[in-house]
């Protein structure tokens, strides 16, 4: 019988209780980017404060794994735990801040993660497409977002095959080194076919 995704979670939850590395790191790889975005946002906080905060959290996450019991839903723990963190934060900078409102204005459903941490995705890689040349772009939506192959975009824009190539690859450089922080996340979410 094939798991469900909490199930497998949970599974992996009890192989990190073990000791086992390699769960930890499917639970930091899988989330570490999204709630960085989601403390980034929360609290309007840099993004090495966010990833300084979510560190932590991720490092108490595997000292406490022996006493911590999580039978439900392991993103949902990660979140409040995120959450919770930066309100602490909040609190140490002495920041003049109602936390409820907060709390009540970010919280997220363990059902509409994907949803949050989607539309992130999509904002940060419009973000990173504005940053390549136009010519650069142009010819790699034309390959990525149209399906061209590069004869037919050099066909329409009048350039040489092999300069479409060299535009795709410094595209794909660009892109990559622009979202290396979230390459896990975007193959997770469907993203990564635009990025080979």
């Amino acid at each position: 019988m094939e798991m469900n995704n909490q199930t497998k979670e949970l599974f992996l939850y009890d192989e990190m209780k073990r000791g086992k590395e390699y769960a930890f790191d499917f639970f930091f790889k899988y989330y570490y980017p999204g709630l960085c975005v989601y403390a980034k946002k929360m609290i309007s906080i840099s993004e090495q404060e966010a990833k300084d905060l979510v560190q932590d959290v991720f490092v108490k996450f595997w000292k406490d794994r022996e006493k911590t019991d999580i039978r439900f839903s392991i993103r949902s723990y990660l979140f409040i735990s995120v959450k919770n963190k930066c309100f602490d934060f909040l609190r140490k900078k002495n920041r003049n801040i109602k936390i409820q409102e907060i709390s009540n204005e970010h919280d997220i459903s363990d059902e509409s993660f994907e949803t949050y941490v989607l539309s992130e995705l999509e904002l940060l890689f419009t973000k990173s497409l504005e940053k390549l040349p136009e010519r650069c772009r142009e010819v790699f939506e034309l390959s990525r977002f149209h399906g061209l192959k590069n004869r037919e975009i050099s066909e329409k824009l009048n350039i040489s095959e092999k300069t479409v190539e060299n535009q795709v690859t410094k595209a794909l450089h660009i892109l990559k080194e622009e979202l290396k922080d979230y390459l896990p996340l975007l193959a997770l979410f469907d993203f990564f076919h635009f990025l080979r």
